[in-house]
């Protein structure tokens, strides 16, 4: 009796064990790849990898995707390189050469015109044919000058009508020298006192081209010394240069 139960046991043992490995299923082939990929993943040293769960399989499964991310280097990513040589250009043994300082030779002028002009509203004009500029004409100013007493209340001092006289350029007195070509009359050049230029005492005026000019002088309430002097070289006679009463 007790052989029987013994038998019964061990047969119901064997079958509960043939009903527990049925119900396992065998492992799927996606699942297995997953695996090898992840274990991939942390053996290749893939960095930024990324699992993507999928749909579940037809064994009702699911199964996961690994997706790794480019690591610099890969395509989409800046790779650190070496800058581009600069060409580095050859010093130069060439020495530079110094052209010698040209010193001018001085021009001797002669003085073709020297006058004292006293204008009261009056014109005077000459020509001249210059041969070899430069013609330069100098022109030292004289102008009238005025006088008068002005009264004043003094805040500064004792209180009292005070006087004082002032001298002045005359309001009148003006000069103008203006060169013109003879034919059509068209202004080379001009210069002036008073009217519009500066009241300085000494001018002067310089002609650079050759050719005819029509030298024109006016002027009110002032006297001029006037000199015109062109090179003695290439041009007629003239006379010694004069000294001026001013500098220019």
């Amino acid at each position: 009796m007790t052989g029987t139960r013994t038998g019964i046991i061990c047969i119901l043992v064997i079958v509960a064990m043939v009903c527990l490995s049925g119900c396992i299923s065998p492992p799927d082939k996606n699942t297995g790849s997953a695996a090898q990929g992840g274990t991939a993943a942390s053996k290749g040293g893939i960095s930024g990898a990324k699992a993507t769960p999928t749909a579940a399989g037809t064994d009702g499964v699911s199964t996961t995707t690994i997706t790794p991310t480019p690591a610099p280097g890969e395509a989409g990513y800046l790779v650190p390189a070496t800058p581009y040589p600069t060409e580095t250009l050859p010093a130069s043994t060439m020495s530079g050469t110094r052209l010698p300082d040209i010193t001018p030779s001085p021009v001797e002028y002669m003085g073709i015109y020297y006058t004292t002009l006293a204008l009261k509203n009056n014109r005077t004009a000459f020509t001249y044919d210059l041969q070899k500029p430069p013609l330069v004409i100098e022109i030292c100013f004289s102008p009238n000058m005025t006088t008068r007493t002005i009264w004043y209340d003094s805040k500064y001092t004792d209180r009292g009508e005070k006087t004082e006289t002032v001298t002045t350029i005359s309001p009148a007195a003006w000069f103008e020298v203006t060169v013109r070509e003879p034919a059509s009359g068209q202004i080379v050049a001009k210069e002036g006192f008073a009217r519009g230029y500066s009241t300085d005492t000494g001018k002067d005026l310089t002609i650079r081209s050759q050719g005819k000019y029509l030298i024109e002088f006016s002027g009110n309430e002032l006297s001029a010394q006037v000199q015109i002097r062109v090179p003695k070289e290439g041009n007629p006679a003239g006379s010694p240069l004069k000294k001026m009463a001013c500098t220019f």
